[in-house]
Formats: C-alpha cells, sequence, structure tokens
C-alpha cells in the first residue's frame, strides 16, 4: 500500500455533502478517557485537523476554562459562549438507518442478508472509500447564527493560538470549530488508490461484523465501541461538520513570526489531486497491456501531508478575491448545491432496503473542479461586519453583478479541453499564496500558469 488512507477516504466521500469523512472513527487526539469513550468529537469543540487524519481537539467552547476537557489548552483571553437551547441543535437519532452503507462514486454494493448483515463489493475505479453502519448512525447539527457571531469575535485569537508548536503547528484556515456530526457505536471503513499501471479491480467484504478487503491496494478500519455502558455509547464520529477559520494575509503575517520551514509546504495544494499527463497515462496503459516493468507513479512534486479538506481550496480563493478582509468563515453545512444523493436532513434516511447511498461525483480533478464551479453558482460571497462568507443566492440575487459574476466568467473558460487543468490550478494556487504565507511557497510555477492574456482577464475579474 503506497498511498495515504485517510486521505484518499476523505477525497473520496467529501462529495457525499454530509461533512468531513473520518477514515478512523474513534481517534480524537489528547483527550480524558471518558471524553474518548463515552462523549466523543462534540457540538462546540474547537480545535484542528491533524496530518493522521486525527481530530486535535483543544477546547470546548461551551465549557469554562477550568473544565476538565479544557484546562491548560484554552486561548488566554476566553470566555465561554452561553450553552444551546434545545430548540438551537436539531438531532436526528437514526438518520443512517441500521445497515446503511456510503460509498464512493463507481461502487457496487451486493447485500446478501440484512440480519445477519452481509454484504460484498467491487469496484474498477482507481481510487474510492466506503463506510458500513451496521448500527445507523445519529445526526445531530447546531444553529450556526449565534456560533458565528461568537467565533467571528474569536477567530483571530484563536487562529493564532494554533500556530504555538504544540498543535504542530497549524496553518492559516485549519481552525475547526465543530458545528455537526454523525456519530455511532460501530462502523467500518475502506478506502483503495490503485496505481496506473495495475488494473482496478476492488473487492472488499463485509461479514460476522467485520470489514475485509482482499487485495493490497486498500486499507480497512473497523472500529466497535467497547461496551463500557449499556446500550454502547454513540461517541465514534463517522461525519463531522463545522466552520474553518481563515485570516487575511496582511494580518496573518502581522502577528505570526514563525513560518514552517519544511520544503513540502511548497508544493501547491492543488498538485493533491492534479490528473497526470496524458503522454504519462498512455505509457501506464501501454505498460498495462504489454506486461512490462512498472512505471514511476508518483509525479516529482512531494503530496502535502495534511488532510484533505474542500475549505481549503475555497477559502483561500475567497480572500484572494478581496484581500483587503480580515477574516473568512467557511462552514461545511453549506455543502454542495448538488450534493451527490445527499438526503433531505430534516428527517431520517429511508428506512427500507437497499440502504445503499453512492456518490453521483467521484474525487477527480474533473470533478472537484466541477463541484467549486457549483459552489459558487449558487452561494455569493458577502462580507458582513468584516467577515467574509458564503451565503445562498435567490433568483433575484442571480440576476445581480456579483463575484459570483466574476467567479462564473472565469470557469466557464474552463470547459475548453486545453486550458482546464492550468486555469483552475492557477486561481487555487493564487488563493494558496494567498493563505499559505510561509517562505518557501513559490509565486510562479512553470508549466502550470495561464497565458498572460488569461492572467490578466484573471486580475480584471477579482479587482
Amino acid at each position: 500500500m503506497d498511498f495515504i488512507p485517510h486521505q484518499s477516504y476523505a477525497r473520496s466521500l467529501f462529495p457525499a455533502g454530509h461533512g468531513y469523512p473520518m477514515y478512523d472513527a474513534a481517534t480524537v487526539s489528547k483527550v480524558p478517557e471518558d471524553y474518548k469513550k463515552v462523549r466523543g468529537i462534540s457540538i462546540g469543540d474547537v480545535g484542528v485537523l491533524a496530518d493522521d487524519g486525527q481530530f486535535i481537539f483543544a477546547f470546548n467552547m461551551f465549557l469554562p476554562s477550568d473544565h476538565p476537557y479544557n484546562k491548560g489548552n484554552t486561548p488566554d483571553n476566553f470566555s465561554p459562549l452561553e450553552a444551546l437551547d434545545e430548540s438551537e441543535v436539531h438531532t436526528v437519532d437514526e438518520y443512517f438507518p441500521r445497515g446503511a452503507v456510503v460509498t464512493s462514486k463507481g461502487v457496487n454494493v451486493i447485500r446478501h442478508s440484512e440480519s445477519p448483515l452481509h454484504l460484498s463489493f467491487r469496484s474498477s475505479e482507481r481510487f474510492g472509500a466506503l463506510l458500513v453502519l451496521p448500527e445507523g448512525a445519529t445526526r445531530q447539527d447546531a444553529s450556526t447564527d449565534r456560533i458565528h457571531k461568537y467565533v467571528a469575535r474569536n477567530a483571530h485569537e484563536w487562529a493564532y493560538f494554533f500556530t504555538q508548536l504544540r498543535w504542530s503547528p497549524a496553518t492559516n484556515g485549519s481552525t475547526y470549530v465543530v458545528t455537526g456530526v454523525d456519530k455511532t457505536s460501530h462502523c467500518a471503513a475502506m478506502s483503495f488508490e490503485v496505481g496506473l499501471t495495475v488494473e482496478p479491480k476492488v473487492m472488499a467484504r463485509y461479514e460476522n461484523q467485520a470489514l475485509r478487503g482482499f487485495d493490497d491496494v486498500s486499507a480497512v478500519r473497523n472500529t466497535i465501541n467497547p461496551k463500557a455502558t449499556a446500550p454502547p455509547s454513540r461517541n465514534l464520529c463517522v461525519f463531522l461538520r463545522g466552520i474553518r477559520i481563515g485570516v487575511g494575509r496582511a494580518e496573518w503575517i502581522e502577528h505570526v513570526e514563525e513560518r514552517p520551514g519544511d520544503g513540502e509546504f511548497a508544493a501547491p495544494y492543488t498538485e493533491l489531486y492534479f490528473p497526470p499527463s496524458w503522454i504519462t497515462v498512455m505509457k501506464a496503459n501501454l505498460a498495462l497491456r504489454l506486461g512490462v516493468s512498472r512505471l514511476r507513479e508518483r509525479p516529482d512534486f512531494s503530496y502535502f501531508s495534511h488532510p484533505f479538506h474542500i475549505s481549503d481550496i475555497i477559502g483561500p480563493m475567497i480572500l484572494s478575491l478581496r484581500p483587503d478582509a480580515p477574516l473568512v468563515l467557511i462552514d461545511d453545512l453549506i455543502g454542495f448545491a448538488d450534493s451527490n444523493e445527499n438526503p433531505p436532513t430534516k428527517g431520517p434516511l429511508d428506512q427500507h432496503a437497499p440502504l445503499t447511498f453512492s456518490c453521483s461525483k467521484g474525487a477527480s480533478f474533473k470533478d472537484y473542479r466541477m463541484m467549486v464551479k457549483e459552489l459558487f453558482d449558487f452561494y455569493d460571497i458577502v462580507e458582513r461586519g468584516g467577515v467574509l462568507k458564503l451565503e445562498r443566492n435567490s433568483r433575484e440575487r442571480m440576476a445581480q453583478v456579483s463575484w459570483y459574476s466574476n467567479i462564473r466568467r472565469f470557469f466557464w473558460t474552463m470547459y475548453n479541453r486545453s486550458w482546464a487543468s492550468r486555469g483552475f490550478t492557477e486561481l487555487v494556487r493564487r488563493g494558496q499564496h494567498h493563505m499559505d504565507t510561509n517562505l518557501y511557497l513559490p509565486k510562479h510555477r512553470t508549466g502550470t500558469m495561464v497565458s498572460s492574456d488569461s492572467d490578466s482577464s484573471l486580475d480584471s475579474n477579482s479587482s
């Protein structure tokens, strides 16, 4: 296995529209045992996603600084937010019914029996993921109006707080405020990634309360909550939703003195899913057909090790369009306008078979390019009190000239195949440079720059 399982897992199941997919639902770093065994990740938790996909918990914004969970881990000026009323939290106990399965695009599911649960999986995709929920899962989401105001007041202090070395350190945009969770007591997850020189035939089976893969291109994680409580506590978080905090470039440089020194940070984040060149694909296909030695599958650049999150693309793009703005808040709850097979959030999913929910979009460069385009088609960038965020636009506002129009004009050109990859990469690279302020990030990258004409058009659209 020569891939990072939690990276492929998050990229593949993000299009499902449920939030950040937790490959290891039991992992929460630096917490008391009762937090991990009984409570788990909960609404109000503030932290960052670690390189290994764990959620590093720092504090809960509803608890005082001297609470056992928060003690020694809060910013200097921390003052808790008043606890949420029941009316501010929407809970669906069986949002995912027993035996539910969530898969990435192109994963075929055969349900042999429901009790005991017996499933088999096949896929001819090059990368993907799946999640099995034998006991179903409960969904909780908080009304974010009051939370948004509170986070906006404290965002800068929290962002700088997480740059301390004990938090990895976290980069600009990595602060995560949890506003929603999907939790269970038993789950099984699998991710896979097949190289270009291998025929993609992935198989797996779930039986006897365990998921098993039958090849060396997949990684499997089975997690069952130990029965410390009766019934077992639903403390395993399979999908995480929240608010990501991004600080404007000028203010970040002013307040953060240290820059990451690892050369890895010089690679644009886009490269994580940048498509291989057509020449590489042709050579790989030829090698596969002729049965010759394996070609080099990894590109020359280094892959980012930090977890994939779509807001790492959207946040910098928004800030690069408004370079004078001090803050951007990206809410996972916005989802995608055309969320793939994403069911309504006001009630449980259909309790009847087949209980299988598959993404209609994949995790390729083209898929994410189109998802980002759709996002900006249906959401406007608005500024309120110096804070940038996305708001769903109305039909009346669709006709207005706004940032939405500028982004739409830019993306329209991307239907031209010869320019698509370079155009999208350049836009994200510009946002990346604006957001990531370390000394090693290149301002120009040979081979990925758009033409001077396209560059000028981009500048005029964002002014």
